[in-house]
Parts: structure tokens; sequence; C-alpha cells
């Protein structure tokens, strides 16, 4: 590039120093790190996968698949011999000291690989511990960080030349670990093929090693009939079983074959990768992607292609798969993408520091600025009204057996924390769409919970549900006293389409004005979400007043009516009006505003 010979200068020479030398300067990278984690550091209970990695490993449970055993049971460990705060602190702050540990053995993979000053190698590695992503996962309970301290770990082991046998146990560990680790091995393959030399090392041995950190899944098994969580008794003639511990329950819970159907390689497109490139310029700024690329650049031009190998193709494979994976989580499935990138950006802070000198030393502003512009938004003080929430909630005077209900399995999470671990309110039952595979939306889950004959309550307003259900505001929740059923409504059975009807009505007289309430009756699935209408109409036909809006709102539209339920549909029309009044309702397709079918028209009185 600057026409020295580029074969010397490939061979990245060593010159920080010793290893005792490099180790403190990646140690120095990992406290700087963890002291901004503990500062930012979640103070107790969280929603979603964090609220469950904060009580699973406790009790050594079993998570959602493929069931994470290698975390679980460090987990375990730590959370029983660490003596300080609760357990749900000391589960954050296990996350936080594995994503100060990646950060240092990043340090030590860029030493290793770009190793002429130490400073390349550490702006790479504290741009990765104060990017967005890996920040906001090094808070909390979560395996990201864990999952990339073990993918460093395996590209320093891997460039440090480090014997097979260990090469395979780390590798082993990844994938009892994450799944993901798998994308970074073939690349280790290929480093070792583009260098001609293979690690040295007994096959036998590694191949031991590898195998054996895998039949920690067998924790799965063995733990899950102790597990009073995996199973739902709703009555004494409907349980909900969660795992079922036969052998093709734990291959495809291991498998996670329950989000195979999120994998859409046919729906991968521009849009998708526009969005990939702009979540990777949040992480490192401008400033950084440039730097990363450059560093890439300098990868190639100088003929690095073992280390191209090593890192290229775990990144391409990881970001390939994550492009095709539609899950609502996948920003945080990039962490591996991300830590390699960070190794880059390393790269090309080297090629600064060759040409430019001491002057390049001011690329140290890119952590600094990462920091800063990260600082508040993932200080996780903000956290706190989780935990005030749930108190308040298990301090209310809640029936024994009460179901409590959400459309969102992450709000439930804190729930099982505090019946698990601190064993309150054990007879409370979280209930939420997909909890099993057949109650996959909020309807199923609420007439489910309704035939059990338990109270149920839902833990927060959800506009819509009064459609279909009689809901009653109780104490801050709410309370579901059964299903809508049309008692007392004036019938018409007007057909709308082959799958709806207009069953009847009833005319609320309201101050100055009046209540429509329709009721539609579902023959057949809708299979869409529509909007629903009603036009006061004059003595020529002509439309005087009317309403209209989407029935069942955000929690409980058209696409979830089930067949013969009556749904309780309320227009309002405002102003003087004289009776029978001659009213036109129907549905129609938003935005496109496509009528649904017919519309009806009858008269109506009080």
């Amino acid at each position: 590039m600057d026409g020295r010979n580029p074969d010397t200068l490939g061979d990245f020479p060593n010159r920080v120093g010793t290893e005792r030398v490099k180790r403190t300067i990646a140690l120095g990278a990992a406290f700087l790190a963890l002291a901004v984690y503990l500062v930012t550091l979640s103070p107790g209970v969280v929603e979603g996968d964090p609220g469950e990695f904060q009580f699973v490993p406790y009790i050594l449970g079993i998570p959602h698949p493929p069931g994470y055993p290698l975390y679980c049971l460090l987990g375990w460990v730590w959370s029983h011999l660490f003596p300080l705060g609760g357990v749900a602190f000391r589960m954050n702050l296990f996350s936080a000291i594995w994503g100060a540990a990646a950060v240092g053995v990043l340090a030590l993979l860029g030493l290793e690989a770009i190793g002429t000053k130490w400073w390349p190698a550490v702006v790479g590695a504290l741009a990765f511990a104060f990017s967005r992503t890996f920040w906001s996962q090094s808070t909390v309970a979560e395996v990201y960080t864990l999952n990339a301290f073990l993918v460093a770990a395996f590209l320093w082991a891997v460039l440090k030349g480090l014997d097979l046998t260990v090469l395979a146990l780390i590798a082993g560990l990844g994938l009892a670990h994450h799944r993901s680790f798998l994308f970074f091995i073939p690349g280790a393959v290929a480093f070792y093929i583009v260098k001609g030399k293979w690690p040295r090392g007994s096959l036998l041995a590694a191949l031991a090693l590898f195998l054996a950190p895998l039949l920690l899944y067998l924790i799965i098994p063995l733990r899950a009939p102790s597990l009073p969580y995996l199973k739902v008794q709703l009555s004494p003639d409907d349980t909900l079983i969660l795992y079922g511990n036969s052998l093709k329950d734990f291959v495809d819970f291991i498998l996670a074959k329950r989000f195979g159907g999120l994998v859409n390689w046919e729906a991968v497109g521009v849009e998708r990768a526009v969005e990939a490139l702009r979540w990777l310029r949040e992480e490192f700024g401008w400033g950084g992607v440039a730097l990363g690329i450059i560093g890439l650049t300098g990868l190639i031009l100088r003929r690095r292609w073992e280390i191209l190998a090593l890192t290229g193709l775990g990144f391409a494979s990881q970001v390939a798969f994550n492009l095709a994976y539609f899950i609502g989580d996948i920003r945080f499935l990039y962490v591996p993408a991300y830590l390699v990138f960070a190794f880059w950006i390393a790269c090309g802070a080297r090629e600064f520091a060759d040409r430019l000198g001491g002057k390049a030393f001011i690329l140290l502003l890119l952590p600094i600025a990462l920091l800063i512009q990260n600082f508040q938004a993932l200080t996780q003080a903000s956290r706190a009204p989780v935990a005030e929430r749930w108190t308040r909630i298990l301090s209310l005077p809640l029936p024994e057996g009460a179901i409590l209900l959400s459309n969102d399995r992450d709000e439930l999470t804190p729930l099982y924390y505090y019946q698990l671990v601190e064993k309150k309110r054990p007879d409370l039952v979280p209930l939420y769409p997909l909890i099993v595979p057949e109650l996959s939306d909020i309807g199923l889950v609420l007439d489910r919970a309704l035939s059990s004959g338990r109270p149920v309550f839902t833990i927060k307003p959800m506009e819509g549900l009064e459609v279909a259900y009689e809901v009653q505001e109780w104490n801050g929740l709410w309370r579901v006293e059964g299903k809508v059923s049309g008692e007392g409504l004036t019938p018409l059975n007007l057909k709308v389409s082959d799958s709806l009807i207009l069953a009847g009505y009833k005319l609320r007289e309201k101050g100055k004005g009046v209540e429509v309430v329709l009721y539609w009756k579902v023959l057949s699935p809708l299979g869409e979400d529509l909007h629903s209408y009603v036009h006061l109409l004059g003595a020529a036909g002509e439309r005087v007043a009317g309403s209209d809006h989407r029935p069942g709102g955000v929690f409980y539209p058209s696409s979830l009516w089930k067949p013969g339920q009556v749904l309780e549909d309320v227009h309002w029309l405002e102003g003087e009006l004289a009776f029978p009044l001659r009213l036109r309702a129907g549905l129609y397709r938003w935005p496109s505003l496509e009528p649904f079918g017919q519309a009806v028209e009858f008269e109506a009185r009080p």
C-alpha cells in the first residue's frame, strides 16, 4: 500500500512486548468496560428474555429453546456462590463480567494480529465495548456476552496457534451455549487450509473434548420433571405441557424447531440488507464503519488471507443467516458479527498508525464518542419500575389461583422470578400467547383461561378485548368476567359475506347522541384486519352522520375473531336524532378502503 514489501508488512510483527504486557493491556480494556457496565447495570428484576435468565439459572431450570445449558450451569454456580445483592442483580452482574471478559479477549486478538502498537487493538476493543447493542446486553441477564467471549476466545486461540484440543474444547463450549457459534468453525478450518499447516494435538482427544460439553444438554431432560412451570394445570381436566420430555421433544427443543418457521431465505432482500447496514452505523458511527472498511481493505492488500478467512467467513455466515431470520430480537444476534467488525476497526486504526504515527492516536476518540453517545440511553436505572410494578401487583388481594394474562410473554417473566426465586404467590398462573403452540393468539388464551373456571385478569389495559369479552377495571388490573353474549339485542341476521353476518344491534341514548352497538357473528375466519362503519341515512338515502373505526383495536382485531363468536362493536352518533334511525353498516379494508362483502341497511329503535 505504501511501497513497502507486502510480504514483510503482512507478517504483522508484534512489537508490543511480552505476553505480560499484552495481558496488562487486555485487562485494562476489560476493567474499563466493566466499570462502565457496573455504573449502567440494571439494579434488579427486568422483563423479557433477561427476566427469564434471571430466574432460570438460579433454579437450574430450562429457558426457551435451545436451552443454553452452559449459561444455566455457570449461572447456577454464580448465583448461589456470589454473596451480594438479590438473584436478579447477580445475574445482571454475570452478564457484565462476561461482557468485560469478551472485551479483554478482543483486545488480545487485536494485539496478536496487529500488535505493532497497543492502542489500535484498544480502539477496536473499546469500540465494541461501548457499541449500543453489546453494551445493552452487558447490563442485564442475557446470553450474548458469554457467547461473545467464547467467539473471541476461539478466534484468539486459532490466531495464537494453540493446540487442537484447546480449540475443540472452546468450540464444544461455544455450541453448548449458543448455536450461532457454529458460524465461526468453518473460518477456523479455512484459516489452516490457507496457512497450509494444521494445529498440533491429538485428533481423538480433540473430538472427545469437543463432544464432552455437548453432554450438558442432558440437563434439559434430567431437570424437566422437577420444574413446576413446565406443566400448567388450569383445571383438573386441562393441563398445558410446555415440555413433554420425550426423545422427540428433546431433539426438537435443542434444535429450536419452534423457531424454524421464522427462517425465510426467499424474503431476504435489499430492504433487509439496508436495515442491517443502518444498524451497523448505529453501533459504531460513520467513523467506525469507515475505519472497519479500511481495516478490511488493509487485510486484503496485505494479503492476510488466513485472517480474512478466519474472521470474514464467520461474519458473512452470521449476517447471511440473520438476514433470513425473522425473529423480533434479531439485532442481538448480530453481536458476534459486530465483534468481528470491531476487530476490523482495530486493523483500520493500525493502518493509520503506520502512516501517521502518533497523530493517529486521535482515533481513541471513537470509543470515547460512543461512550458519551450511548451512556444516557443505556443507563438501566429506569428499569426499577418493573420491580415496583410487580411488588404492587403481588400485594393486591388477588383470588387464590387467579390467572394473570398478557398478550406479551415478556411482560410476565418477572412473575416467574418472584414465584420461583422469592416464593411469592406461587398459586398465580401466568398465561400468554404461544405458551404452548396451540394457544397462538390472545383470544385462544382467554377462552382457555375462562373455561378453567379460575378468575382471569389482564395485567394491563388491552384496548379491543371488549368487543369479545366482558372486561372490568380492578385495582389497576382488568378482570375478564366472561364472553360477550349479545343478550337482549334486536335480531337482524343480515348477511355481510359468507364469513360474517350482522346478528343484531342495540341502541343506547346518551346525552346528545346515541350509541349504536352492532353485533357481528363470525361464520368462518375473516383472516384480515377490517374497519367497520355506521352511517345515518337521510330520507333520500344520503349520509347524514357516521362513525367508523377498527373494531377490536390493536389487541383483538378481526383477523383474530373465531367462528361462532359474537362481537360487540360500539359506535357513536352525535346530534338530536329522531327515531327510528335508518342506518347502513358494513366493513372495509384499510388503507385501500375496499369494501368487505356488502353493506346492510336497517331501521333501528331504542
